[in-house]
């Protein structure tokens, strides 16, 4: 009998530690060596893509758009499961020049908590961007994204072995260890953005940007080290049917991180219910959209939304096909996406006028 209860306290012990190393884990990825870093990605990167390249600021068409993006990953490995928030605001708005030319400005923030340690990133930036009209049908984007980078834990959520006493943990025995709960640091992104619409059928573009330029430190002891920069390549394309009724949309997205690389490709596509009335608000424009992308050595990602005049709303999820699946189950990650953009008379004007 007591043998067992040895045991049963033995095993608490192991799964208290737990928290310990994923919280160990995660803040020393660069103390010791930052071979491990890697930042917070999406599935749906491409919905939003100024939240990974500044310069891509109010590209898309609309003048203005919000999107924002639920991530649940690895729920089923027990314990709280990692979760992030995203949410990319854009404007644009003409530089008054007369030359189709435009400035973009956001504002892009993410909340990541991971482990039962909550262990918390935050990010806050506010991207600009200016685009210019080489000539009809290629554009030039360069973009800065300033803001701040934020990581702490909470305390009152770990336990150390120094607290073990045999038996159970003692909260109130002194921990040993001295570390500071938080910190914050300036960070700083750039970009380039270049688009090519040859037709109504056919757009494509590509970019590039870099992230953490400003090598914030991880500043929870006294010998953290810094960030690496996050360099981002993009790409991707939009084909419509001749009876406009199907857009198929490929694209990669390609994350390098100091010793960490990540490449994601696919492709969605969109097909039309209905396209609306143009006079009168009776219909509205209506299409599902779907899609599957594969992440290399990691997962396969598949998606599916809606499209109501401007409102999108979707769900994504990944499915693990790496050595991890025999302890996820191929349960990786689900992401809830919802997306609007809005394009104004003016500016609605103005693209007519242009392509006459």
């Amino acid at each position: 009998m007591e043998d067992q209860v040895q045991l049963k306290e033995m095993l608490r012990y192991l799964d208290k530690m737990k928290t310990k190393i994923i919280l160990l884990s995660s803040l020393f990825f660069g103390i010791t060596s930052l071979n491990a870093q890697q930042d917070i990605h999406s599935s749906n990167w491409y919905y939003a893509n100024a939240l990974i390249n500044p310069a891509a600021v109010a590209t898309d068409g609309s003048t203005y758009s919000i999107y924002t993006n639920f991530r649940l990953q690895y729920f089923t490995l027990g314990g709280a499961p990692m979760r992030t928030n995203s949410l990319s605001a854009e404007m644009k708005m003409p530089d008054q020049s007369g030359s189709g030319n435009s400035f973009g400005m956001g504002l892009n923030f993410y909340n990541d908590q991971t482990g039962d340690g909550r262990f918390m990133t935050n990010s806050f930036a506010i991207p600009v961007s200016y685009t210019i009209n080489l000539d009809y049908q290629n554009k030039l984007s360069i973009g800065l994204s300033p803001g701040f980078y934020t990581q702490g834990y909470n305390p009152n959520y770990q336990t150390w072995e120094s607290q073990w006493n045999g038996t159970t943990f003692n909260p109130d025995a002194v921990s040993g260890e001295n570390l500071n709960r938080s910190y914050v640091a300036l960070d700083m992104g750039a970009g380039m953005f270049y688009q090519i619409e040859r037709d109504d059928r056919s757009k494509y573009f590509a970019g590039f940007s870099a992230k953490h330029l400003t090598r914030p430190k991880i500043d929870f002891s006294f010998n953290g080290d810094k960030l690496y920069p996050l360099y981002t390549i993009h790409a991707g394309a939009e084909f419509t049917s001749k009876k406009k009724y199907l857009k198929v949309r490929p694209n990669v997205v390609y994350y390098s991180n100091g010793a960490n690389k990540s490449v994601v490709f696919g492709s969605s596509a969109e097909t039309l219910l209905d396209e609306g009335a143009r006079v009168t608000t009776l219909r509205k424009y209506k299409s599902l959209q779907y899609g599957f992308y594969y992440r290399w050595n990691d997962a396969i990602i598949a998606t599916f939304g809606v499209n109501i005049e401007g409102f999108m709303a979707g769900l994504s999820f990944d499915a693990n096909v790496s050595s991890l699946n025999s302890a996820s189950n191929s349960i990786g990650a689900i992401e809830l996406y919802f997306k609007y953009g809005l394009v104004t008379k003016s500016t609605d004007t103005k693209k007519k006028k242009k392509k006459k």
